[in-house]
């Protein structure tokens, strides 16, 4: 954990005296630094100094440093009624020949010199001076230690995180260390004058697991971290920046309107049960992913993923689709606050938006299409011209409905501040943050109403631990989230679509009113069905809505330290709350709609207009209103034991119970609804590791879930995983400077999910519902009675019970050159016992729409995932930085409930579960020939008559038929198997600069619902300009066309889900990109967001994936912002 704080006044004044006073560095400032470690020990009868050592590192924060093998062998006699650390190394190191001296965290033994050593060291002097600085935020670091090495000589760095400093003595390097960062080390004489410490020691840095936290080293799961520095994007939403970032993670973000976020699953999909989701944490409270997407970076102190087996077994049946933890920050060990602004303006606009053909294309394509099936052509010569020479809005329109309702661009603004500081007994951090995003919806002109989407977030982190005493701390965290929606009472996304399919020359948005309208005239005509067509400006102006959500967090802890009844023992309490309120209204009128009924044009060319009303409008807004939430209350009880043994024999041991009560407060009328969530279970976990080189782990959760019938509520789901660090072998000194790190690891377990489904109605599968006096037909013969009485609604089944997951994983850990680092896992799970309701039971079984829920379903799950990291310092201000991650995960449906196919191939058995189910198309029929020696597909060819330039289907079962008996399980799944990423950050002086790419690969985009010229339910539609242009043309026929011969009403051939739609989504974008400067206490910056895609796919932005496209578009943003430190 890194802290890094500013001082008040008078901290700065003493400083300065000590410095003007020339204090020695072992006097009152060096002992000042002490006052953030725990100084007093408890020790048994230790006779050697290693031992002393290992006690001492064991139960304070010190580090001793000394050099080679000073400390072997050394008898010492220490005191066990002794506690102060000082006094018991001042007693044990008498007559030793060796002295210590305590630097900030660290305890230095030198072995003393022979007088005339030292005097011949004396003579010479060397000066040194410069500045150390957080190599991520460019803060000055208040406090770092800068020690010659092998001696007791050194200095601290002043309020600006620069020292100066003359010593004497023959020494080759000087050494730089603060506390949470790794120690660098440079020569006496290429000391740089600006020193950059990076966050973490590898040595003894900790990650976060399951109810606490595991030495680096000595972790056996597989679990994956990402530095806060590398999802402080330029976006609002964690979630979208994931991505590639994280390996074992599938991200894919399919909207870009405010507030959205992105889907994501811990190493792809592994049930097509209901939950897929993985468990969120923060500050040990569960959270929803859209309380996730709004945490800001600047309170986040780590970030990590827990994906197999072992490192999700405390979490139970909870973690049974991976954890992700988030740690927001404390003040722990910072006597001096530190307050940090941020200030950022940016600009957003879509990054794709699919083009619409004019209203002059629009009318001569759909001729086309009419004349082409034999029909007359719609649009006259005179319309289409009077449309190209724009003769008059009204009479012959050609409305671009996308650019009136929506905007290229919009702007945003953000805004942070936060505070750190604390004494030795009481520490605080404290966070504010404004969002204000805007959508690219445009506010009518002719609306008193601002219809844009607004979202405005104000979020809030308090967080606050003391020591109620020695041995008890106890802390606070509470988190705050208010979202405030402003929007169209339209959905946004509807909106999108009406601007896109409306037809450009059918009718205008407005028709001129008379004087005496006290509204607006929106443009309607008939539909082609007999209803009106939709006026999407008249939808954008109907109304707004307002909505409210509220997250409330509360953690509070108690870590007890049991100490006084065995060493390594501790306690922690944690009693936990989270509340989510909604609350909306929405105001809005009915539109006064108008159709053009006649015109005329006087000699001068002005044209005036008869209009008559299609409906009945309002002029005044009605009122509605929706709420909902819920409230979840937590407690966790939690043992630990952690110790070492002979130095050798690290032993470990958590036990920890947690119950969880959820209760909803939403007003619906299902019973089921208002039943409280109620979750309790018992974990644990052991650990031992011989010599740091042999690890073994074993964990277990014992859960209860109301959701099955007694005897069938608890589960038992082991886990066991054990790991070898070869790089610790005595063997591999020789080329431990070259290969640092290598160690292999294996993970095996059983994890259990009790989601059913989201339906309240589903959630006790066991019970069989009995709906009194309910309506049901019955035939007596030809007689057809209705009658009334009880009824089934659920037909429950007793024998429901946990879906359960095999999860095995194969991990090895490669360190290079202390710069080069490598994780590679390979995991296989197999999941059984799926949750799905009956699909293959007859109608004659009696049982429609209440087959019962059964764990019927098994899927395997395998891949692998890569993460390579690589730092490296050229020179004293050249620093580079590499990372990338690959995750590959492919699933199969191994077992579900489907009828008894005749064919193998119509069953998904086999397939993944995102898989598309479609045709296989042969391409074009190139002439009538062809057709007529073709299978018979009849079957959809009911509107029109096949022509050449129509989809030919093939016929997968030979019976000369095609119909649906010939789809079949096609391309790649919907949702990527692969995800990577890959960046670089370089930092040059004051200069820095970063950019990471985001690609995705083995996905298919399936194009449905994007037919010209409207849907078999409402004919009449706009259409794609690449439809346009790239259909098949009797006049010029091209086999390769990309999409076939034009209807003007819907066909059901060419409109089936086949091949021919199925196109590669693989992209690759570049994702973020930053440059920034700094100057003293600020730095600027320019950064941006989904910059650039390279991709196959054009029509629309590929990560929104398949259907048509006529959604929110994503966005590219780009944001200039300043960060100050004080």
């Amino acid at each position: 954990m890194k802290q890094n704080f500013r001082g008040s006044w008078h901290v700065r004044a003493l400083l300065l005296l000590c410095l003007t006073f020339q204090i020695p560095w072992g006097g009152e400032l060096s002992h000042a630094a002490q006052t953030a470690q725990q100084n007093t020990i408890r020790i048994g009868n230790v006779t050697n100094l290693k031992e002393l050592i290992r006690q001492i590192e064991a139960q304070t924060s010190y580090k001793v440093s000394y050099q080679g093998n000073l400390a072997d062998n050394i008898t010492i006699k220490a005191d066990p009624s002794k506690h102060n650390v000082e006094e018991l190394l001042a007693d044990a190191l008498r007559g030793t020949g060796i002295s210590y001296v305590i630097r900030y965290n660290t305890i230095i033994l030198t072995q003393e010199q022979p007088r005339a050593e030292a005097a011949q060291q004396a003579s010479q002097t060397r000066h040194i001076a410069g500045r150390v600085i957080d190599a991520e935020t460019k803060e000055p670091i208040i406090g770092a230690t800068v020690w010659v090495k092998d001696s007791a000589l050194g200095t601290n760095t002043n309020v600006d995180g620069a020292f100066d400093y003359t010593f004497t003595g023959h020494y080759g390097y000087i050494a730089v260390s603060y506390i949470g960062y790794q120690t660098q080390e440079f020569p006496v004489t290429n000391l740089p004058k600006v020193i950059e410490l990076s966050a973490g020691n590898e040595l003894d840095e900790v990650v976060v697991v399951g109810y606490g936290t595991q030495k680096k080293a000595s972790v056996v799961g597989s679990i994956a971290s990402v530095s806060v520095n590398d999802i402080r994007m330029p976006t609002a939403k964690i979630s979208n920046n994931l991505a590639g970032q994280l390996a074992g993670v599938i991200s894919v973000q399919r909207s870009g309107e405010p507030g959205a976020s992105s889907t994501f699953w811990i190493r792809g999909i592994s049930t097509f049960g209901s939950g897929q989701s993985p468990l969120l944490i923060l500050d040990g409270v569960e959270i929803t992913s859209q309380m996730l997407n709004n945490i800001p970076p600047e309170t986040i102190e780590s970030f990590s993923v827990l994906k197999d087996a072992t490192a999700t077994a405390l979490y139970g049946s909870r973690g049974a689709n991976g954890v992700m933890i988030i740690t927001t920050k404390s003040g722990r060990d910072s006597e001096k606050m530190t307050i940090n602004l941020r200030a950022e303006v940016g600009m957003s606009a879509p990054t794709c938006v699919p083009e619409i053909a004019d209203g002059v294309t629009f009318m001569e394509t759909y001729n086309e299409a009419s004349l082409t099936r034999g029909r007359s052509p719609r649009y006259s010569d005179q319309k289409i011209m009077g449309t190209r020479l724009g003769l008059d809005p009204y009479v012959y329109p050609n409305v671009d409905w996308y650019d009136m309702l929506f905007k290229d661009a919009s702007f945003n603004q953000n805004f942070n501040f936060n505070m750190t500081g604390g004494s030795k007994k009481l520490d605080y951090f404290l966070n504010a943050t404004a969002y204000n995003e805007n959508g690219i919806v445009r506010k009518p002109d002719i609306s008193k109403y601002d219809t844009n989407i607004n979202a405005q977030k104000y979020l809030f982190q308090a967080n606050v631990s003391a020591d109620a005493t020695p041995t008890t701390r106890v802390s606070l965290k509470m988190n705050t989230q208010l979202h405030y929606r402003h929007a169209p009472i339209e959905d946004v996304s509807d909106l999108f679509k009406y601007a896109l399919t409306a037809m450009p020359s059918e009718f205008p948005a407005t028709l001129p009113g008379e004087s005496s309208d006290t509204f607006t005239r929106f443009g309607v005509t008939d539909a082609w069905n007999g209803s009106l067509f939709t006026n999407p400006y008249a939808q954008l102006c109907r109304g707004y809505g307002d909505q409210f959500r509220g997250h409330f967090t509360s953690a509070l802890t108690v870590d007890q330290d049991l100490g006084f009844i065995t060493k390594g023992l501790s306690a922690t309490g944690m009693a936990t709350f989270y509340n989510r309120v909604y609350s909306a209204v929405y105001r809005s009128f009915t539109p006064f709609l108008y159709k053009l009924t006649d015109y005329s044009i006087d000699d001068a060319g002005n044209y005036s207009y008869v209009s008559e009303s299609a409906n009945t409008g309002t002029t005044y807004l009605g009122t509605s209103r929706g709420k909902d939430g819920y409230r979840e209350l937590a407690f966790q009880v939690k043992l630990d034991y952690n110790r070492t043994f002979n130095e050798k024999h690290d032993v470990g041991a958590t036990l920890v119970y947690h119950q969880k009560e959820r209760m909803m407060h939403i007003s619906d009328s299902e019973e089921y609804a208002v039943l409280p969530y109620r979750q309790q279970g018992l974990a644990g976990r052991i650990t031992y590791g011989f010599d740091k080189r042999y690890l073994v782990e074993a964990n277990f959760g014992y859960n209860g879930s109301e959701n099955f019938a007694p005897g069938k509520r608890f589960g038992f789901f082991p886990s066991v995983a054990a790991g070898w660090v070869v790089s610790n072998e005595p063997f591999w000194r020789a080329i431990k400077d070259k290969v640092n790190l290598l160690k292999f690891r294996v993970s095996y377990g059983l994890v259990g999910n009790d989601v059913i489904s989201s339906e309240y109605a589903d959630r006790f599968p066991y019970l069989t519902t009995v709906d009194m006096d309910q309506g049901y037909d019955v035939y007596i013969g030809t007689n057809h009675i209705r009658k009334y009485g009880p009824i089934l609604s659920v037909y429950g089944n007793p024998d429901a019970t946990w879906e359960e997951s095999r999860k095995l994983d194969v991990g090895v850990e490669i360190g290079l050159f202390d710069s080069l680092n490598i994780i590679f896992d390979w995991f296989k799970e197999k999941r059984s016992g799926i949750f799905m309701q009956r699909a293959s039971l007859p109608s004659s079984f009696g049982m429609s729409n209440i087959t019962p829920w059964a764990n019927i379903g098994k899927v395997d799950n395998r891949g692998v995932d890569i993460s390579i990291d690589y730092n490296k310092a050229f020179s004293k201000d050249l620093i580079l930085s590499l990372r990338g991650s690959f995750t590959y995960a492919h699933n199969e449906v191994v077992e579900m409930d489907e009828p008894a196919y005749k064919w193998d191939y119509l069953s998904k058995v086999g397939h993944p579960i995102n898989s598309i189910n479609c045709l296989i198309a042969e391409g074009l029929f190139q002439d009538e020939e062809e057709i007529a020696s073709s299978p018979s597909q009849a079957a959809y060819a009911t509107e029109f008559p096949l022509k050449p330039g129509d989809i030919k289907f093939k016929d997968l079962n030979g019976d000369r038929v095609i119909d649906d008996n010939d789809k079949c399980w096609y391309g790649n799944p919907t949702v990527p198997e692969i995800i990577y990423g890959f960046g670089f950050s370089l930092k040059y002086k004051g200069f820095d600069c970063s950019a990471f790419f985001q690609g995705q690969g083995k996905v298919s985009i399936i194009m449905y619902d994007s037919h010209p010229f409207g849907t078999k339910a409402t004919p009449g539609g706009g259409l794609m300009q690449w439809m346009a242009d790239e259909h098949w043309r009797e006049e010029a026929p091209d086999p390769n066309a990309r999409y076939p011969r034009l209807s003007p009403e819907w066909n059901t051939n060419n409109t089936q889900a086949n091949s021919l739609y199925v196109r590669n989504g693989r992209m690759l974008r570049l994702k973020n990109a930053e440059i920034g400067y700094t100057y003293k206490f600020m730095r600027v910056y320019v950064s941006g967001t989904n910059l650039l895609t390279f991709s196959p796919f054009k029509y629309w932005d590929p990560e929104k994936g398949s259907g048509n496209g006529l959604s929110y578009p994503l966005q590219r943003t780009c944001n200039l912002g300043f960060q100050f430190t004080f």
